[in-house]
């Protein structure tokens, strides 16, 4: 149950970046830069505040809302 439980989240998170790369990248080709940031953010959000997954997407998904938006 330890084992699933640390690896359990970055698989959700893996599965998650590449659904959402997929979509970005075959459906609009000139955000993909923003979708890529925005992984980066997400991964060193996750990493930096103590693997927090909620806080990690949350604030890689406002990211990319702010860049698609604004740029």
């Amino acid at each position: 149950m330890r084992h699933l439980s640390v690896w359990m989240p970055v698989g959700i998170l893996a599965i998650l970046a590449v659904t959402a790369l997929h979509g970005t990248i075959t459906r609009d080709p000139h955000g993909t830069g923003y979708a890529l940031l925005a992984v980066a953010v997400t991964i060193g959000v996750h990493l930096a505040f103590g693997r927090r997954t909620i806080l990690s997407v949350g604030i890689g998904t406002a990211v990319y809302v702010v860049l698609l938006n604004t740029l």
